[in-house]
This record gives C-alpha cells, sequence and structure tokens, in this order.
C-alpha cells in the first residue's frame, strides 16, 4: 500500500464533520480537575452520559529488565501484592580520566550509585548489598527478562548501611584485590582510546543476609559510575567507567502470603470480597476493564456525535508505596493479555492513541497520567470511542439494524478489524517501585455527546 492509499483510508476512520466538532467544551469553568466535569449551560445540546466499567487485576509474567536503564536490589514484602526480591547485573566501560602509568598508584575502588527509589518509604532500614563478578559479559543485543538469572563467581564487594526512602545515593567499596585488578589491566594500556576497547566480566549486585530494602537506581544519572581512585605525589586522580553499557535485573515474585495468591498467568483475579484493583509493575500485577457496557449506550444512539470521553480512575490511596505517575491502554488480546512490543511494533493494533495521534496518523499513545488534586487518574481518549461507535452503526446500517456482538476496531492504516472487550493497564516503565491502587467500581467513562436527529 502506498503512502496516499493509507492516508485515504485513514481519513475514512472517522464521520464527515467530526473534526471540527472534536471538544470545544475544554475551557469551561467548570473543568476544575482536568476535564471531568462540565457547564453545560451552553447553547449547544450537549448531553452527558456516564458509565461504570468493570474491572479485574491479571497476571502478565513477562518482564523486560534492561530497557530502562533501572538497576534493582533487594527485597521487599508488600502486604498486598506479595514479596519481590530482585538481584541486578551490569556491564561497565572505560569513559573517562587518568590511566595508571608510571606515577599513579592504586588507592582504592568504588561503585556509586543514585537511587530512583528505595523501599520502605518510613523509617529507615539495613541496606544489605554483595558485589559479585559474574561469569559471562553482558550483550547489548540481546532481550534480557526478569527470568533470567547470571551465575556469580567471586565476591568482589559489600555494604552494610542504614537507609531512608530519601537517600539520594549509595557508595559500595569494592575489595582491594579486585580494585587492583582493574588498575593493572589498565595499566597495560598507554592511552584512552585503548582503555575503551577493554572488556570486563559484568557484575552482579545480590542482596546480603542482613537486607530489608529494596532499591532501584538509576544508570543513567551522572553520579552513576564506577571509579578507580589512584595517587600520585601530592595529587588524586581517577579513572572512571559507565555503567550504561548494558544491564538487567533478575526478579522473584512470592505471592504465597498475598490476596492475590493462586493468580493465574493472564486469568482474571478479583480479590475476595474487595473489589479493588491495582498496578504494580514489579509484581506482575495489573488492571483490566470491560467496556461492553458501551454497546447498549451505542445501540440506544444512532445518530450523535461524540464531543469528549473522559475516563477516570479513583484512587485509592498508597499505604506502603508511592504513586505511579501514568500508564497506557493496551488492547487486550484472546489470549487475555497484552502484546509486549507494541509500543515499537503495530502501535495502532494494540494500543489507544491520542486524538492527535489517529487524526495525524503518527504514533502517540494516549497517557492516563495522575491528578494528585483530584485524586484519580485521568485520560480523554475521545476519538477512539468514537470510532468504536462509528463502526458499531455501520454494522447495524449493512445489517437490517442487528447490532454487532461484539465491539470492533478498524486499524486506521492496514484496515484490520480488531474485536475488543477489554483494556489493560500497563506502565510504560516496568522497573519501577510505584503502585496503583483503584475503587471498587473506580473507573468511569464520562462521555459527552451531541444528538444530530
Amino acid at each position: 500500500m502506498n503512502l496516499l492509499d493509507s492516508f485515504k483510508k485513514f481519513k475514512r476512520f472517522f464521520k464527515p464533520g467530526l473534526i471540527v466538532l472534536i471538544p470545544v467544551f475544554l475551557g469551561c469553568d467548570a473543568a476544575e480537575d482536568l476535564g471531568t466535569e462540565f457547564d453545560l449551560d451552553t447553547n449547544v445540546d450537549v448531553k452527558l452520559m456516564e458509565l461504570d466499567f468493570p474491572a479485574t487485576n491479571v497476571y502478565i509474567d513477562s518482564l523486560r529488565t534492561d530497557g530502562e536503564d533501572r538497576l534493582v536490589v533487594g527485597s521487599y514484602d508488600d502486604p498486598l501484592t506479595g514479596r519481590v526480591t530482585a538481584e541486578t547485573y551490569f556491564q561497565f566501560s572505560f569513559q573517562r580520566g587518568f590511566l595508571p602509568g608510571d606515577s599513579l598508584d592504586f588507592d582504592s575502588a568504588q561503585i556509586t550509585l543514585a537511587t530512583s527509589g528505595i523501599l520502605p518509604l518510613l523509617g529507615t532500614s539495613t541496606l544489605d548489598i554483595d558485589v559479585y563478578e559474574i561469569e559471562d559479559t553482558l550483550i547489548n543485543s540481546i532481550i534480557y527478562l526478569a527470568t533470567r538469572q547470571e551465575t556469580k563467581s567471586r565476591k568482589v564487594g559489600n555494604l552494610t548501611t542504614t537507609v531512608r526512602s530519601t537517600d539520594e545515593e549509595i557508595a559500595i567499596k569494592l575489595d582491594d584485590f579486585y580494585g587492583r585488578e582493574l588498575f593493572d589491566i589498565l595499566n597495560e594500556k598507554p592511552d584512552s582510546v585503548g582503555a575503551s576497547s577493554l572488556f570486563f566480566k559484568g557484575l552482579a549486585l545480590s542482596s546480603g543476609v542482613t537486607n530489608e530494602s529494596l532499591v532501584s537506581f538509576d544508570a543513567r544519572a551522572d553520579t552513576s559510575r564506577l571509579r578507580i581512585y589512584m595517587t600520585g605525589e601530592d595529587t588524586t586522580q581517577f579513572a572512571e567507567f559507565s555503567i550504561q553499557t548494558s544491564l538487567h535485573t533478575h526478579i522473584v515474585r512470592d505471592r504465597s502470603t498475598s490476596p492475590f495468591n493462586g493468580m493465574v498467568e493472564k486469568v482474571d483475579f478479583d480479590l475476595p470480597g474487595d473489589g479493588r484493583t491495582v498496578i504494580d509493575p514489579l509484581a506482575g500485577i495489573t488492571t483490566s476493564f470491560n467496556i461492553e457496557a458501551l454497546k447498549t449506550f451505542y445501540d440506544d444512539n444512532p445518530n450523535i456525535l461524540i464531543n469528549t470521553t473522559i475516563i477516570d480512575l479513583e484512587n485509592e490511596g498508597f499505604l506502603t508505596k508511592d504513586t505511579l505517575q501514568g500508564f497506557f491502554l493496551y488492547f487486550r488480546r484472546p489470549d487475555g493479555g497484552i502484546f509486549g512490543p507494541a509500543i515499537l511494533q503495530d502501535p495502532f493494533s494494540n494500543i489507544v492513541m491520542t486524538d492527535n495521534g489517529y487524526l495525524g496518523g503518527t504514533s502517540s499513545p494516549a497517557p492516563v497520567l495522575y491528578n494528585p488534586d483530584a485524586d484519580k487518574f485521568i485520560v480523554s481518549p475521545t476519538l477512539f470511542f468514537q470510532s468504536l461507535y462509528n463502526n458499531f452503526q455501520s454494522w447495524k446500517n449493512e445489517n437490517e439494524g442487528l447490532p454487532p456482538e461484539e465491539l470492533f476496531y478498524v486499524e486506521p492504516l492496514a484496515g484490520d478489524t480488531i474485536k475488543i472487550s477489554d483494556l489493560i493497564l500497563i506502565n510504560p516503565m516496568q522497573m519501577t517501585l510505584r503502585q496503583a491502587i483503584f475503587q471498587d467500581s473506580g473507573i468511569k467513562l464520562r462521555l459527552f455527546f451531541t444528538d444530530v436527529n
């Protein structure tokens, strides 16, 4: 299909006149919480329909841990989602600084890491991290999932200290014998170009026997690095290694003492007598909600234009973890899961887009963002719901007024027909210590529409 054909097919995705009616009411004074309330006292006959979408919990096991430059190590027992234990691995390479030469002697070696989250949130806890050399070199071109565990060999460092959730970085002293080995290897290279070509075995950060914390580190931060310190006559210098070359984390989940014990991957799971749903990326638990209640509304309203749709998700509160900042709406596949690579591959067939994304034919997933003032998550995917409505009415017109058995979506570029009954909430950052908890019946759709009869 050429570009012109694709564009023509894309434009047929919408009813004529829809574009000029895309929400003109967002400026109303009553929209105090990012658009969940509107002043309907206007000269346009705008109506409001509110629907509750039933939700459930889903366990998705496949977690890729190498794509976010995050290192997670330690363990934490969440009273709701269970215990997570993490061991993390990284490759390092010479980046800058001095080479030993004849004038510098080895002094010490240290890993410094910038924190991006520490659990528990309240009080202090013991952080006990052992550093090991691993047998293999990590490779950039390989996809590393949370189930992969590297083989550790000798121990080359340790840190035992007390931490708080507000601590911004930690430093781990490496054993002198290991630091001297790195020093000697550098000393064999006459210049920084040669030093940059050196390959070292990767390192593992693992929980020590007294550890009580789960920590996330940001490998991209300027302060995250490995350094060898060297001394000369009246001077101290360093050689610095980047730890961003390749990294991933091995995660073990234990829900044996959690209300989620017994979950089966991709199968709906409701908390007994509870009704709450959860997104906890490290625990592999997320929320799916059913949108089939739209069928009755679409069937009862055969000639409308949808001005604005707003989904908001009521937040119950975060007792043990910080709040997630946002997530995306993925289509739930027939096997109960999602298409994991959808952000980079075939997003229009797998993720709800922004209105601008649909209009421009560009990949632009609609973010569901947390509004702390309203204490809820909000998104406005108007054109997605308009497209479902258009397809619903087209089916009725072509089948003697009979509604379709299922809602369906026509992929705007390739034209593929996709049946949709459920959407799944997926956090774009899987390596996070944050969490979201939604109230019972806490997922609502507010649909503002104009009857054009």
